[in-house]
């Protein structure tokens, strides 16, 4: 991460509190197992906080101290079990083969952490996988094609898991904004 993508990331976490989480997140909910989670560039903890709040333990990990301090204070103060961690996940995946339940990836893609992600998962664990798809340039944020998937990309990189549930288009989000996005939620086979 460079110097300035990371003083970019801390000032828009500074001061913020947990938007909303996707949408998926809430909708996948029940089918995910209770036990210990990992939510993979988790900013300020939107998706986190609903984990928590039903008694999943969460582990967050972002590059973003300041991020990772707000979580820690919210969760101080709601008494939830969630353990903030910072980390450079471009640079280094810190966290052992099957310690997790579940592993959300949500908006950040790096295709090159996908292997590490399935690692962290333990047998019968899952993996919510829910981020930009190409069509998404053309109507706002992202525009690079490197955070973009191609169609099917995400049911290719999750290819050696079991599919519970898989879709791409378009989400409508409160105040009439939609984004294009992709959806797994994959578990490991036996």
């Amino acid at each position: 991460m460079s110097t300035s993508q990371r003083a970019m990331w801390e000032g828009r976490h500074r001061g913020a509190i947990p938007g909303d989480p996707e949408p998926s997140v809430l909708e996948m909910l029940p089918l995910m197992p209770h036990g210990i989670a990992l939510d993979v560039a988790a900013g300020t903890g939107r998706n986190a906080f609903p984990l928590a709040r039903i008694g999943i333990k969460v582990v967050t990990a972002d590059f973003s101290e300041t991020g990772m301090r707000a979580i820690a204070e919210l969760a101080r103060r709601e008494r939830l079990p969630i353990a903030p961690v910072v980390a450079d996940l471009e640079e280094t995946f810190p966290f052992r083969p099957e310690s997790f339940d579940v592993v959300l990836n949500v908006t950040f893609l790096d295709r090159a952490l996908v292997p590490h992600l399935k690692s962290a998962l333990r047998r019968v664990g899952v993996l919510l996988f829910d981020t930009f798809l190409i069509d998404q340039a053309a109507s706002g944020h992202p525009r690079d094609p490197r955070f973009l998937l191609k169609h099917y990309e995400l049911r290719e990189l999750l290819g050696d898991m079991e599919l519970l549930r898989y879709r791409e288009g378009i989400v409508t989000y409160p105040g009439d904004k939609h984004a294009w996005r992709a959806v797994a939620l994959a578990r490991g086979r036996n």
